[in-house]
């Protein structure tokens, strides 16, 4: 049987290939859904918690709200530390910029 576009379109239809099935949901998906449930609870029995709870909380999600910085070293602050270095100043010391 020599394989052309009738023969194809054939071995097509026939084939067991086709759309995911999304009748489940996804694994991140039920990760959002259980986030949610989990958020809504707090906010309702927030009152519930102790003052450290509701720091650690605090302090756990704001991890996942405001972007962590690197600390920076402006040209001026590199200029005086190798000016520094050269006279001999820090010999022993490890390199504060790495």
């Amino acid at each position: 049987m020599p394989f052309d576009p009738k023969s194809a379109k054939k071995a097509g239809k026939q084939s067991k290939r086709g759309p995911a099935k999304k009748d489940k949901l996804s694994i991140k998906e039920k990760m959002e859904l259980l986030y949610e449930k989990v958020l809504d609870d707090l906010l309702v029995n927030q009152e519930k918690l102790t003052k450290t709870e509701r720091v650690k909380v605090f302090v756990t999600l704001s991890n996942y709200i405001f972007p962590k910085t690197k600390s920076v070293r402006d040209k001026f602050t590199l200029n005086q530390l190798k000016e520094r270095e050269d006279l001999g100043l820090f010999n022993n010391s490890p390199d504060p910029t790495k």
